[in-house]
């Protein structure tokens, strides 16, 4: 199933890719907007590497996942089908490939031009912006839960988080200590 779906995800086009991001925030957007698919360039990150972290920079995320760690603490967990913006101001943010990945990236200065010629971009740039709210808003929702409702609120979201990253990062993003995921996991298998 999963090799099935990597290779149908292989055989779209990148209009297609792209759209699957955006056909929800404007179902029209190709026709409204069709300068926006050439501002997006297809990069592809190797397990470890390091985005560029250059202010401003959306990557939608074709396949694969991110981490977004504060120094060295994981604060969330980018995976396909989501989008990843780079603060446009400084921080201690690091985002890192946890696997093999392929993105889509364009800058906040690609979308202002084609904004400032096409003001049909200004709500999708709104509901990009919403989106990333929503990311930030659920490792705060996470840290609130009672230790107990954790475990089923990251493996919802996150089913194939452990075949990424170690026991001690995933305890740290759930706020609770390495024994009592262990805990969790046991009771669970």
């Amino acid at each position: 199933m999963l090799k099935t779906s990597l290779f149908l995800i292989m055989k779209k086009s990148k209009e297609e890719i792209i759209a699957s991001f955006l056909k929800d925030m404007h179902a029209e957007w190709v026709s409204a907007i069709p300068e926006l698919t050439d501002a997006f360039e297809e990069i592809r990150f190797v397990k470890g590497e390091h985005l560029t972290n250059n202010w401003g920079e959306l990557y939608l995320i074709a396949e694969g996942i991110f981490g977004k760690y504060e120094k060295t603490c994981p604060v969330r967990y980018a995976i396909s089908g989501e989008s990843l913006m780079i603060p446009y101001h400084r921080h201690n943010y690091q985002f890192i490939a946890l696997c093999d990945c392929r993105t889509y990236m364009t800058t906040r200065k690609q979308l202002y031009t084609i904004n400032a010629k096409n003001p049909k971009l200004f709500p999708i740039y709104a509901s990009l912006m919403d989106k990333q709210q929503q990311y930030l808003d659920y490792r705060a929702k996470l840290l609130s839960l009672p230790n107990p409702e954790k475990y089923e609120f990251v493996f919802d979201k996150y089913p194939n988080i452990r075949q990424y990253i170690k026991h001690k990062e995933l305890a740290r993003f759930m706020g609770i200590g390495e024994e009592l995921l262990r805990r969790m996991l046991r009771e669970r298998e």
